[in-house]
């Protein structure tokens, strides 16, 4: 399956359990790193889980993980393909932000989940103002890039017409893998999405415009990073709706990564955006010790 599925899969299900808990609308606000260790097959059975670790005053943070039940890990447990925090933000009618109810740990577990809950919320603040820094219009840049528009239609909305956040994040995945197709001219697999920040929502019938770019190599990966934007069709200006970074490899025969061309950087503003992806693969790294050691 590819990872845009697999992002609705836990999307769909996170949002239910923040809604849930909040007894009201949610809008996606945040998706933390998402590493998939392991590939989901077809046909077979996956089971998607999400609990609520912690709140804020209008937000609600969803621990997620996807398990395939009957693939045994070295262990003889279930195999867990990916997992992240999803944080969703409560909203009434008009689409206002509200208070929601506190959450509070009953046990040490879920004490536990909940420091590391808010340990996260730091880097993830780091990982924000690492992203938010876009080139300006005209900027020269060297990387390879592709730019994708259509009209967005489709059923996955909350109330109110809006776009879920899980088909955003497919859209992503689909941008970045064309573009990481194209440069290494083989298909190519997701491996990493993270820290996908969405700053506005997307409705039915709004044109919508994704912009990923290469902007770093490593021997056997390529790191894009993927804009969107969109807005009322018959403006020129879309807005920036999210934004994200993907890591792509292509597979070999044998399943592994394969080797892929090198990207240099070739200007000063392509060397900014390289610096910027690895700062933010330094904090995926870390976000992952952190929640390692709990």
């Amino acid at each position: 399956m590819d990872a845009g599925t697999v992002m609705t899969w836990i999307d769909k299900t996170a949002y239910a359990s923040a809604a849930s808990w909040s007894g009201t609308n949610v809008v996606s606000s945040y998706v933390g790193n998402m590493h998939f260790g392991r590939p989901v097959p077809v046909e077979t059975r996956v089971v998607v889980q999400a609990r609520v670790v912690l709140t804020g005053r209008t937000s609600v943070h969803v621990q997620t993980r996807v398990v395939l039940p009957e693939v045994k890990d070295a262990q003889g447990k279930a195999t867990v393909c990916t997992e992240c925090v999803m944080i969703y933000v409560a909203v009434d009618a008009e689409g206002n932000s509200i208070p929601v109810r506190p959450w509070t740990p009953g046990t040490p577990e879920e004490e536990e989940r909940q420091r590391l809950a808010q340990l996260r919320g730091s880097i993830r603040r780091e990982v924000e103002e690492a992203m938010i820094q876009a080139p300006p219009a005209g900027t020269e840049l060297t990387g390879e890039s592709v730019v994708l528009r259509f009209v967005a239609n489709t059923r996955e909305v909350y109330p109110g017409e809006k776009v879920q956040g899980g088909a955003v994040m497919r859209w992503i995945d689909e941008a970045a893998n064309v573009c990481a197709s194209r440069w290494s001219g083989k298909p190519v697999v997701a491996v990493f999405t993270g820290g996908v920040r969405f700053y506005q929502p997307v409705r039915v019938g709004d044109l919508v415009e994704l912009e990923a770019r290469l902007v770093h190599t490593s021997s056997r990966s390529m790191h894009l990073s993927v804009r969107a934007r969109a807005g009322d069709r018959r403006e020129r200006e879309p807005m920036l709706i999210a934004h994200g970074l993907t890591v792509m490899v292509s597979t070999g025969a044998d399943g592994r990564a394969a080797p892929v061309p090198q990207w240099s950087a070739l200007t000063e503003n392509d060397r900014d955006l390289e610096q910027r992806a690895l700062e933010l693969v330094g904090l995926r790294n870390k976000a992952a010790h952190e929640w390692a050691g709990g």
